[in-house]
C-alpha cells in the first residue's frame, strides 16, 4: 500500500513568501516588436506598410522598431560553479552557470519563451533550460542559465 501524500492548500502562498523574502531581483530582457516610429515627419505609408520618409533617422524608413525591454521579476537565485576559479593552459577561466526560480504567471512564461539575455546580479546570462515545477499545479518555473561566450 502506497502512503497518502496530502499537499498543504496554501503551497503556492509559502513559496511565494519564501521568494519574496530571500530572492533578489532579475532582469529578463525581451524584444518589443513592432513599435511604431514616433519621429518628426515619420508616418505610416498604407500601401508599403513603410515609413513616408524612406531617411529617417530613427527608424530607418522601416517605421516599426524592434527594441528591448525589461521584466523585472523576483527570483530565487543558485549560483552553480560561476566562482569557481577553473586552471587551465592559459590561467583561470571563469565558468559557470546559475539556476533562478521565478512564480509561474502568464507573464513570466511569455518573457522567459521571449527572453534574449538574463541579467543576474550584475552578471549577463543566457537561457539553457526551463523546468516548470509544482504540487498539485505548476506554480514555479527553475531557469538554468550560463554565461555568455
Amino acid at each position: 500500500m502506497s502512503p497518502n501524500i496530502t499537499w498543504p492548500s496554501d503551497t503556492v502562498t509559502i513559496i511565494d513568501n519564501i521568494r519574496d523574502t530571500i530572492g533578489r531581483d532579475i532582469t529578463i530582457d525581451v524584444e518589443v516588436q513592432g513599435v511604431p516610429c514616433v519621429a518628426s515627419g515619420c508616418g505610416l505609408d498604407p500601401v508599403t506598410q513603410l515609413s513616408i520618409n524612406q531617411f529617417c533617422i530613427t527608424c530607418s524608413g522601416f517605421y516599426w522598431i524592434n527594441t528591448l525591454s525589461g521584466y523585472v521579476t523576483k527570483a530565487h537565485i543558485t549560483w552553480g560553479d560561476a566562482e569557481k576559479s577553473l586552471w587551465e593552459t592559459g590561467g583561470t577561466v571563469l565558468d559557470g552557470d546559475c539556476l533562478v526560480q521565478i512564480k509561474y504567471t502568464v507573464a513570466s512564461v511569455e518573457a522567459v519563451d521571449a527572453a534574449g539575455r538574463f541579467h543576474v546580479d550584475n552578471k549577463v546570462l543566457v537561457k539553457k533550460s526551463v523546468d516548470y515545477r509544482g504540487v498539485p499545479e505548476i506554480n514555479r518555473m527553475l531557469i538554468t542559465l550560463e554565461q555568455e561566450d
